[in-house]
């Protein structure tokens, strides 16, 4: 094993287009609901949802209303690297731990010190690195590689994935006892398809980050671009939508952006089936359907949680929970 490139003390701050997780929507603001209660503690939190919703702007967020806030945010992607450097990462390593290890080097465990620790894309660690991470979790302990010292982890811990944790458990490929110590205080973000009405204030200020990064301060967007975009379903979510408006500014030649630019562009994303989701697996659709019976039940009831309950056939302690799972609550 050699030894793995030193890394940034903290991860790269989120681009100027991205500064905050931004909507007006009832989903949204029960997101930010439970960022506000969950920063006031050091509980751990476990942050889901589809690929490109914001989970990491979440995990800042996070980060930034609590009482860590002037320590370190350190990120580590966990689906970035293999067994052996994901854990050097994680722990450090002692000098002479294995060929190439000239010096002690520390992890991200420990440069995280006072600060928050966000561990993006739990659910592609591997079941042998699973056992360390519920280790750190459970004991707060944890060793550098060639160490015997046991060091101990002052650190609030943020977990985010877009895998459907309980579908893996399932299979035998997530530890049921990892997931209850990640899942204290879950988060859902909903997809960006869900929150149409979130879309106008997005593009608006994408296209004037984007905009004034890119020289072009002018560079606006048309209120019929604008009427369009939000009409798009983006089954790529909020980076989909970041993305496009990047692509607009740049190819765009008037003024402003036009609807004409807004069609031209969106003709040339790749074409996905009408109505599917972006999560294909049977975890996501059952997700889905989930949510829908949750909110066509609620609809129904007039809001009467109790009434709610007894149409889906749960109790009310069951609906509370997948209220507050969905963002429903």
């Amino acid at each position: 094993m050699t030894a793995a490139p030193h890394a940034e003390e903290r991860a790269a701050g989120p681009l100027p287009a991205a500064r905050e997780l931004l909507g007006e929507s009832e989903a949204m603001r029960e997101v930010q609901r439970l960022i506000d209660r969950a920063a006031a503690t050091d509980a751990t939190v476990l942050v889901r949802g589809e690929s490109g919703t914001g989970k990491e702007l979440a995990a800042r967020a996070l980060h930034e209303r609590s009482r860590r806030r002037s320590g370190p945010f350190v990120k580590v992607h966990c689906a970035a690297l293999p067994d052996a450097l994901l854990e050097s990462e994680l722990f450090g390593y002692e000098k002479g731990a294995f060929t190439g290890a000239a010096c002690r080097k520390p992890g991200r465990v420990e440069l995280a010190e006072g600060g928050t620790l966000f561990l993006d894309e739990i659910g592609d660690v591997t079941p042998a690195v699973q056992v360390k991470l519920l280790r750190l979790l459970q004991d707060r302990a944890y060793e550098r590689l060639g160490g015997t010292r046991t060091l101990h982890a002052d650190v609030r811990f943020v977990a985010a994935t877009h895998r459907n944790l309980e579908e893996m458990i399932e299979a035998g490929q997530f530890r049921e006892d990892l997931f209850y110590r990640l899942n204290v205080v879950p988060i859902w973000i909903p997809p960006l398809r869900d929150r149409p009405g979130d879309v106008a204030r997005l593009a608006r200020e994408f296209s004037e980050a984007i905009a004034s990064a890119a020289g072009r301060r002018g560079a606006g967007l048309s209120d019929d671009a604008v009427e369009r975009l939000a009409a798009h379903r983006w089954t790529g979510n909020v980076r989909q939508l970041q993305n496009l408006i990047e692509r607009l500014i740049v190819l765009s030649d008037g003024p402003s952006i036009s609807l004409a630019d807004v069609e031209r562009e969106l003709s040339r994303e790749p074409a996905k089936p009408a109505g599917v989701p972006q999560e294909l697996s049977l975890g996501a659709r059952t997700s889905t359907a989930e949510r829908e019976a949750l909110q066509e039940a609620l609809t129904r009831a007039g809001d009467n949680r109790s009434l709610a309950a007894r149409l889906l056939g749960i109790s009310r302690r069951t609906l509370y929970s997948k209220l507050a799972e969905h963002g429903l609550k």
